[in-house]
């Protein structure tokens, strides 16, 4: 819609589901989930200006590889980190605190770019999942957010992810 040629690559049983193809990441072995996310990102990477990849799991939930595999096959540019809205722990968890979102972002950033071995990839947005809370209480979790970390923040089924994209094509290009 914006005259980029872009594709979405899935990496999990719902995307695989929605795009019709992609790889769930989950299903492949360890030793093999990087190369096998590489060779998706080559096999689409030609022909398109940009690649949106599905996320998978969390860097920060202990039972959870799929993040670190994901980053290192797909070698981002830009992050949109995903977070639920008044969370302080990981479901299932519950001993695993969330760090402030600063914090997080580093961290992100960090194993996307191996600690400076790799070129760099910076978080350009967070989609944060309000839908716990009222239109009120999402658009002020919203703001918050967007405060504490001065990057663009949407709830993309309440209020779209226009501010997300802005954000991924102003810094690609």
């Amino acid at each position: 819609r914006r005259g980029v040629r872009s594709q979405f690559l899935a990496t999990g049983q719902i995307g695989v589901a929605i795009a019709g193809e992609g790889i769930a990441l989950d299903a492949v072995r360890l030793d093999f989930a990087t190369g096998a996310v590489e060779q998706l990102v080559l096999r689409h990477g030609l022909g398109h200006e940009l690649l949106w990849i599905e996320g998978q799991g969390s860097l920060l939930h202990p039972a959870s590889t799929g993040t670190y595999t994901l980053m290192r096959g797909a070698l981002p540019t830009h992050l949109i980190l995903a977070h639920r809205a008044g969370q302080e722990s990981i479901a299932r968890a519950p001993w695993v605190r969330i760090p402030p979102l600063s914090d997080v972002i580093a961290l992100h950033e960090a194993v996307a770019r191996a600690a400076g071995a790799l070129p760099p990839a910076r978080v350009a947005g967070i989609a944060l999942n309000t839908g716990r809370l009222s239109d009120a209480d999402a658009r002020a979790a919203v703001d918050q957010t967007a405060a504490e970390t001065g990057l663009p923040v949407s709830d993309v089924l309440r209020f779209g992810a226009a501010p997300l994209v802005d954000s991924v094509l102003g810094n690609a290009r």
